[in-house]
């Protein structure tokens, strides 16, 4: 990441540049997964990364199969730590 003013991460390509992490948990089936350069793959480096924005394409596949509410997810952002901000 450089030093770019305004910093934003409101796209995978953003989240990405910054080097920054994304996770997603079913608060139904306690499952966690999510990789942001996945993400930026399947749907684009473009693609907004708000949570009211990723809530429309991601869903619990375990709990879609299982006929339960696949939409009641949250997300948590991961910030750069001070020693991987070091290795760059």
């Amino acid at each position: 990441m450089g030093k770019e003013y305004p910093f934003s991460e409101a796209t995978l390509r953003g989240k990405l540049a910054a080097g920054t992490g994304l996770s997603v948990y079913c608060l139904t089936c306690r499952r966690r997964a999510l990789d942001v350069a996945a993400l930026a793959k399947r749907f684009g480096p473009d693609q907004p990364c708000f949570h009211w924005d990723l809530l429309k394409i991601i869903y619990c596949h375990e709990c879609r199969a299982a006929g339960r509410d696949d939409r009641n997810l949250q997300f948590t952002n991961h910030a750069v730590t001070p020693e991987k901000r070091g290795r760059r």
